[in-house]
């Protein structure tokens, strides 16, 4: 219901809201614009928010205060008990992952071209190699497409690698937060290596990976004969070459309702060269298309290893293409969000740049919430939007219209000049001349009206767009 939704998005919002030790009302306003938009080239470009309601240096002043350690953490676990507290009504569960969480762990790059006097180095992009910082990204999968919520975003050192920091960064969340037996974690190829996966398992940590093709693997040892040292390992498994393959101890086709099938084996002990000691589970996936033939020429080789049983063959098919929706969800946040934006310089540049990450993860969070409104609320959606799909996009465009549901109250806070006048207390009725808002995309809602705000001394030309049929008189 809608009373259920707001009530689940004001919690999300008091929570992070209380989380912030000073400058919490700047540091809420920051994320309600990062939230709405526009898309900025500087932090200092969300002044021009129609939700900005600081003076310009506030913005700055807010991010130096907030540049604590302490900050960041309260932020993250704000968010993750509130997830915990709502789980089930705000999860998204797809039933072809069967029983599984699904939680990401990736990397990505934040270009600092100019930045000459932070430490930076030179880290991989879809650009190329280019001086900056690497994040490491732990995320959570809550709905389908890219609909992954960041639980900790995190500068990379200079002095280590992203699969070593990435580790170290789980185990450190599974020391504060746990994991549960239903909790999954997907990695890619540069995860799945021993010194990575082995404190993994250490913490109770579910793990599926990628393997590439040309990795080798080994059947368990056979049993001792008595005499000489006891064998290690057994036979080669070389995944490039079939034949030093053995029988599958199961396989399964999965057809799909778009013709595509997937033919599914694994095998449920093996072991690896330098950690020859642990059982891992090998899955072996081949896609055909409709017509029979093989859609790639290498089949996707997977891992699993944790003390949960191992997935399904079925299941194991549907959970790691699940992981890509990370790569949308993080070209969102730099995109729209506004996620490399933050190029500060000087002393004291990467806490800033830390806690802007986190300012920017949760204004993903906030949109997220906002979808429930969105999804109980029975909107004039308009004719160009024939998907009907909730997408972080779509959501953004009418984040402004959703929160103004929510009461205007709500986005004005205590001791706020807000350029565009005092909003409590207005009413707003519907405007003849503007048009309907079913018909027209979201940038120009129907029955708008234009309040311009008092101020002669800072952004007096701008306009606010208030939705009169999202916030009634």
């Amino acid at each position: 219901s809608i009373s259920a939704s707001e009530h689940i998005i004001r919690d999300l919002r008091h929570r992070v809201r209380e989380s912030f030790p000073c400058s919490g009302d700047v540091l809420m306003n920051l994320v309600d614009a990062l939230a709405v938009g526009p898309r900025i080239g500087s932090p200092f470009e969300l002044v021009v928010s129609p939700l900005w309601g600081y003076e310009g240096s506030s913005l700055y002043t807010a991010l130096r205060r907030g540049a604590e350690e302490e900050s960041v953490s309260r932020l993250r676990r704000a968010r993750i008990e509130w997830l915990r507290d709502w789980d089930e009504q705000v999860r998204e569960n797809d039933p072809r992952l069967g029983p599984w969480r699904v939680r990401v762990l990736d990397a990505t790059n934040y270009n600092r071209p100019k930045a000459e006097t932070v430490p930076r180095r030179y880290v991989h992009g879809v650009d190329g190699m280019k001086p900056g910082h690497g994040l490491s990204v732990l995320s959570e999968r809550v709905a389908s497409g890219s609909w992954h919520v960041p639980l900790e975003m995190a500068l990379i050192p200079v002095t280590c690698s992203p699969t070593e920091f990435g580790a170290q960064q789980v185990v450190q969340f599974v020391e504060d937060y746990g994991w549960n037996p239903d909790e999954l974690l997907l990695v890619d190829a540069a995860y799945t290596n021993a010194p990575t996966l082995r404190p993994l398992k250490q913490q109770g940590v579910n793990l599926l990976g990628r393997v590439s093709a040309r990795r080798v693997f080994f059947l368990p040892p056979p049993a001792y004969s008595g005499k000489g040292r006891p064998r290690v390992r057994g036979r080669k498994i070389k995944l490039s070459d079939a034949r030093t393959l053995p029988e599958p101890e199961a396989s399964e086709h999965v057809p799909t309702e778009d013709g595509r099938c997937f033919d599914v084996a694994c095998w449920r002990d093996v072991r690896m060269r330098l950690w020859p000691e642990q059982p891992l589970v090998l899955y072996r996936i081949i896609e055909s298309r409709a017509n029979g033939t093989r859609r790639y020429t290498r089949p996707l080789w997977l891992i699993y290893v944790g003390d949960s049983a191992a997935p399904r063959l079925d299941h194991a098919q549907a959970l790691y293409p699940s992981r890509f929706g990370v790569e949308h969800s993080l070209r969102f946040e730099k995109g729209d969000l506004g996620l490399v934006c933050g190029q500060f310089f000087g002393p004291g540049a990467e806490p800033r740049v830390q806690v802007w990450i986190e300012l920017v993860a949760t204004a993903l969070w906030w949109l997220w919430a906002l979808r429930l409104l969105a999804q109980a609320e029975d909107l004039p959606w308009p004719r160009w939007w024939r998907s009907r799909r909730l997408t972080p996009g779509t959501v953004r465009q009418v984040a402004l219209a959703l929160l103004f549901k929510l009461g205007p109250d709500l986005l004005i806070p205590n001791g706020a000049e807000s350029p565009q006048g005092d909003l409590k207390g207005c009413a707003w009725t519907p405007d003849p001349a503007t048009q309907s808002f079913g018909s027209e995309p979201l940038a120009l809602p129907h029955n708008a009206k234009e309040l311009h705000g008092p101020s002669d001394q800072q952004k007096s030309s701008r306009s606010l767009i208030i939705c009169a049929e999202v916030c009634p008189k």
